[in-house]
């Protein structure tokens, strides 16, 4: 129910660590009392944490700094236990129906205030253009952007990842026969287009394209969905920037223009740059990597020699000059194989596919993985609450159907009017039969 939340009034907290990862770690915790176990192929992710921690507290004690180290391990931790409790609840959802309904209530207390903000600063940013909503986002973010729609969030991407993962699930109940969750779906994915989130659709456009290598499902009418979506990018975006007189840092990267965004846009070249950093560490220290949370020791370094055009942005300059601590390679594949080495994008690597497997023949879980691995293009921090829910969908179950799981027809919620008596659902005998 926290998922949109990175921060709440006067709480003030990172944005890339939504509120909702301490309830998730304090859940983990209680699941101790339970008999939940891992299953056979998390057993990759298991190794890879524990190769993790040994290797960056051997790498902080030679370069005398456990604080990076410890950080490095509290996320561990922390993507593990959100991990765990994404799994266990979505297990117990497919022998439980009454918890789908609860999860269908929890995604609308979580999105529907949230989505009222975003249709304010939209409002705001098309019409009234008076800036009289950051007054409301400010009580959840440090930062408010001018013209943007970001929610409660402390950046309009950040904004965009809850409604990429929270309209897979919303999609996904609407089709299980949730009606409710139409409406909150168009609302999520209407503010989603209209937030000129370049991310947003970098993310989904890379995620289609996933999406219909991995299956032969549907692959023709995924490539017309994805020949669409490409062309409300490249034409419909830029029309309506144009047309609502849209202004703003943001709207120049639908110019398209590679040469002018790398030397111009602080963000642009953050986001493209770091990662490439990333695998120049990988090549230097291929087998073990520069140690979990030690990405910046020879970040510095590497900018100078290759990318020193980027020292003009003040985000850059100061991460190499002032705080070097803070660099981060802001991807988490480029974070793996610079931090961990081929040791651990091979373990890292096991666990994906793992994942991938989970999917079977199910489109909502192949859709979610490749959304997964497109929604770590720009963040790396191993506490990512969507990037971990999704997963945990996927291992538990949580996307699959009553067909898919017993080859019989689903059983559509009927509502009738007055008082009937409890009867338990007709498809659990069809599962104990199968």
């Amino acid at each position: 129910m926290l998922l949109t939340y990175d921060s709440l009034p006067y709480i003030p907290f990172s944005v890339y660590r939504p509120i909702s990862m301490f309830p998730m770690f304090l859940a983990s915790i209680l699941l101790l009392f339970t008999d939940f176990r891992f299953k056979k192929g998390d057993v990759f992710y298991l190794l890879f944490v524990m190769y993790s921690i040994g290797h960056s507290l051997i790498v902080a004690l030679i370069n005398r700094d456990i604080g990076s180290s410890a950080s490095h391990i509290i996320t561990l931790l922390f993507g593990l236990s959100m991990f765990r409790v994404s799994v266990y609840v979505t297990e117990q959802a497919k022998e439980d129906p009454e918890i789908i309904k609860r999860i269908a209530k929890s995604i609308a207390i979580a999105f529907i205030p949230p989505l009222f903000a975003g249709f304010v600063q939209l409002f705001d940013s098309f019409f009234v253009r008076s800036g009289f909503s950051g007054a409301f986002t400010g009580l959840f973010a440090e930062k408010v952007y001018l013209r943007r729609i970001q929610m409660l969030s402390g950046e309009p991407s950040w904004a965009a990842i809850h409604m990429m993962s929270g309209g897979l699930i919303m999609f996904y109940l609407y089709k299980q026969g949730f009606r409710k969750q139409l409406l909150l779906l168009f609302a999520t994915m209407l503010l989603m287009v209209l937030s000129f989130s370049a991310y947003a659709y970098t993310v989904v456009l890379t995620a289609l394209v996933i999406y219909v290598l991995v299956t032969n499902k549907n692959r023709g009418r995924m490539l017309v969905v994805l020949a669409v979506c490409a062309l409300i990018v490249v034409v419909g975006v830029p029309f309506l920037i144009e047309t609502f007189k849209i202004s703003g840092y943001f709207t120049d990267r639908f110019q398209f223009n590679f040469n002018q965004l790398i030397n111009n846009d602080n963000s642009f070249f953050v986001r493209l740059v770091f990662p490439a950093i990333g695998f120049l560490e990988f090549a230097r220290h291929p087998i073990f990597g520069v140690g979990g949370g030690f990405y910046y020791t020879e970040f510095a370094s590497l900018l100078q020699q290759y990318f020193s055009s980027g020292l003009k942005f003040s985000e850059v300059h100061d991460l190499v000059f002032i705080n070097p601590y803070d660099a981060t390679s802001r991807n988490m594949v480029s974070k793996v194989f610079a931090e961990e080495g081929l040791i651990g994008v091979i373990l890292f690597g096991g666990f994906l596919v793992s994942i991938f497997r989970s999917c079977g023949a199910n489109s909502y879980s192949k859709f979610a993985f490749a959304l997964c691995i497109s929604l770590v293009m720009n963040f790396d921090s191993y506490a990512f609450l969507d990037f971990w829910l999704l997963f945990g969908f996927i291992r538990g179950g949580g996307f699959e159907t009553e067909t898919i799981r017993t080859g019989m027809p689903v059983q559509v919620p009927v509502r009738v009017k007055g008082n009937i008596l409890p009867v338990r659902p007709i498809y659990s005998e069809w599962r104990r039969k199968a």
